[in-house]
């Protein structure tokens, strides 16, 4: 029980300064229109992203006299991961609802563009377009917005315990 506390000291703070980091970021882009898919960002992304739960894990590990498991990495790389996914996935709904709808405007055409250019069947196309709807809503960049959180912060924390376990000997 008395590691639970401490997961939720550790997680509750990285998970919010990771959030606020991933809606700045989605902010910055929207603000400065730069495409999301740019690698320099891309990459500045993950290497902050990764460093705050490298951080989390770091500071739980402090916080546990020096001892981390790989399972207690786990739980606290995820708990972080729920926390701040939660919250961008949150605003990711509300950006691209509210702020940013053309967004979803603009990859529709891009679809229905493509199509066109790759002689697709009318028949086919509607179907495929239908499918393209549900894929660029609101509720599915909030959804992924959280899964990725998730899958990100369970491989970061996996290799980030490897290298940091330290067992207890008390606990053996």
């Amino acid at each position: 029980m008395e590691n639970s506390t401490s997961i939720k000291s550790v997680a509750y703070p990285y998970g919010i300064v990771l959030a606020f980091y991933s809606i700045l970021v989605l902010v910055l882009i929207y603000a400065f229109n730069v495409a999301e898919d740019n690698w320099i960002v891309g990459t500045l992304n993950a290497f902050v992203s990764i460093t705050i739960f490298v951080l989390a894990i770091k500071k739980f590990k402090q916080n546990n006299s020096g001892f981390l498991s790989i399972k207690e990495a786990l739980k606290v790389g995820l708990a972080v991961a729920v926390i701040s996914g939660v919250i961008a996935a949150i605003y990711s709904y509300i950006h691209y609802s509210f702020v940013y709808p053309e967004f979803a405007e603009m990859k529709y055409d891009e679809a229905v563009l493509q199509m066109s250019e790759q002689n697709i069947p009318e028949s086919q196309q509607s179907q495929a377009l239908e499918m393209t709807k549900m894929f660029i809503s609101p509720w599915f960049f909030a959804t992924m917005t959280l899964v990725t959180s998730l899958f990100f912060g369970f491989i970061i924390s996996l290799i980030t315990g490897l290298f940091l376990k330290r067992e207890n000997p008390a606990h053996q």
